[in-house]
């Protein structure tokens, strides 16, 4: 038997479902592990309170990742009360909360144990900074841990400019301990990357942006345009407000274009059909979805990089963006991202010339997040043992569930 170095994979629930923009980060962290040569061992909890394991989960992550192992232990209210003791230690710092993190029970979880025996494991890639806490002890020799987003951040922006909320700056607090017990962090955003590295050393913050493997568009280029703006999204509250906003404030826009909605966010009881706007609820070919439209748009504010966006992009879509939608980018997007309001949409869907520009600067800038380039740009240090990527199952575009 092939004898290789093993990676825990640490996700608290389901992702194999590819039903939220975090599941989409999981799934490229996987692929990235596994292009890298490491033998992985995904490890998670099988009856988490969002996402638990179903029998369909499980199928669906075994067709797309064969061979990599499947690990569940149970959460249960011992395990939640460990966890929720290290998260207030945490507010301290120090060696108490140090020794609290590394803090293990015997018999709560015996499947993590057994890969805690595993003679070969190196490594352990653990999923938002407060996953540390949901562990059971160590996760490994070396951690690296992905922050998807920053809680404190979602907090600040919550609270008027320059007023953060008390709870904001102590979960700040608590979020760069965590993250000081890393042997490297990953940030999905070139923004929260930078801030990372002026409040913690810098060579072990990595700015790692969405890989995507983009979907073929290319049969589709041709297609008759039937929508005018796009966006996709699942039900979640930033979402659901950012979309409803939004079509309050283009209802007063005395525009005659044409809006298709899709995902779970199209179950948010303040989205209603009418004024050239449409509810398509789940999709299950996005390509063609974008290859029907002719811009996308993102109104979703807050941390993180908005995957939607990334996908739009790399399907040759400009996307009209909010604000906050930005920040998370990597430079370069001036062509392709612009600003979501009335004269921006009329200017480029009105002028032919205009919107093909857009749509080659929007492939060309999403070459930076391309699959192959990220893992060449992360793979210093990182090879369990160096393979081609090809044969590496493709994740999917984020579901529109």
């Amino acid at each position: 038997m092939e004898k290789r170095n093993l990676a825990i994979f640490f996700f608290a629930g389901c992702f194999s479902t590819v039903t939220d923009g975090c599941h989409v980060r999981a799934c490229q962290d996987l692929e990235m592990l596994l292009a890298l040569g490491w033998r992985v061992a995904v490890y998670s909890y099988r009856n988490h309170h969002q996402w638990p394991w179903s029998a369909k989960g499980i199928e669906t992550f075994r067709d797309r990742f064969p061979g990599v192992e499947l690990v569940l232990d149970d959460w249960n209210w011992k395990l939640a009360f460990l966890q929720k003791l290290k998260g207030v230690i945490a507010y301290f710092g120090g060696w108490p909360a140090t020794r609290a993190l590394r803090t293990w029970l015997p018999l709560l979880t015996p499947e993590f144990d057994r890969l805690q025996r595993d003679p070969d494991l190196k490594l352990a890639l653990v999923s938002y900074p407060w996953g540390i806490s949901h562990l059971n002890g160590s996760p490994g020799p070396r951690m690296i841990v992905d922050t998807h987003d920053l809680a404190a951040l979602e907090l600040i922006g919550d609270t008027p400019a320059g007023q953060p909320s008390t709870r904001s700056m102590l979960t700040l607090k608590r979020e760069l301990f965590y993250l000081g017990q890393a042997d490297e962090i990953w940030s999905i955003s070139y923004s929260e990357g930078q801030f990372l590295k002026s409040l913690l050393e810098r060579e072990r913050v990595r700015i790692v942006p969405p890989a995507l493997r983009s979907w073929d568009v290319a049969a589709a280029t041709d297609t008759t345009s039937v929508y005018d703006l796009v966006f996709v999204g699942s039900n979640n509250r930033w979402n659901g407000d950012a979309i409803s906003n939004f079509l309050n404030a283009y209802g007063g826009w005395n525009l005659p274009l044409k809006i298709a909605i899709a995902g779970s966010v199209c179950r948010d009881t303040r989205l209603v059909a009418g004024n050239g706007v449409e509810l398509l609820g789940f999709v299950d070919d996005l390509a063609s979805l974008y290859a029907k439209a002719r811009a996308a748009i993102c109104p979703v504010e807050g941390t993180g990089t908005k995957i939607k966006l990334i996908e739009a992009l790399s399907a040759g879509r400009p996307v009209f963006a909010a604000p906050g939608a930005l920040t998370g980018l990597l430079p370069g997007h001036e062509d392709c991202v612009l600003p979501l309001d009335r004269q921006s949409i009329v200017t480029l869907l009105g002028n032919p010339a205009a919107l093909s520009s857009a749509r080659e600067a929007a492939r060309r800038y999403a070459r930076a997040y391309s699959f192959e380039r990220v893992v060449a740009e992360t793979s210093e240090g990182l090879a369990g043992e160096r393979v081609a990527a090809i044969g590496i199952p493709s994740v999917r575009a984020i579901s529109s569930r």
